[in-house]
């Protein structure tokens, strides 16, 4: 089984018409993992993406990382790299 992991941007986007044009041995699905934080122009690039191949495109989440971030109570944190006032 061959699936792309699809982040809807320009490499993976490529890859996939790629497959659907026959220039690559094609995909039998894609999964965009959705962290509820893309652009909207993401979004509306992926639903085009959605209506355009025959490729399946699984659109899979686990909940919003922004949310998560911000959420004390989360049990898993994401490294936020600042940068203080004072330059360090």
């Amino acid at each position: 089984m061959r699936v792309l992991s699809l982040g809807a941007g320009v490499q993976s986007t490529t890859v996939l018409l790629m497959a659907e044009f026959g220039e690559i041995a094609p995909f039998d699905a894609a999964i965009f993992a959705d962290t509820q934080w893309e652009p909207a122009a993401t979004y509306r690039h992926l639903d085009w993406l959605m209506e355009t191949v025959q490729t399946p495109i699984h659109r899979v989440t686990h909940g919003s990382l922004r949310a998560d971030a911000w959420n004390a109570e989360a049990s898993a944190w994401m490294p936020l790299y600042i940068r203080n006032l004072d330059g360090t």
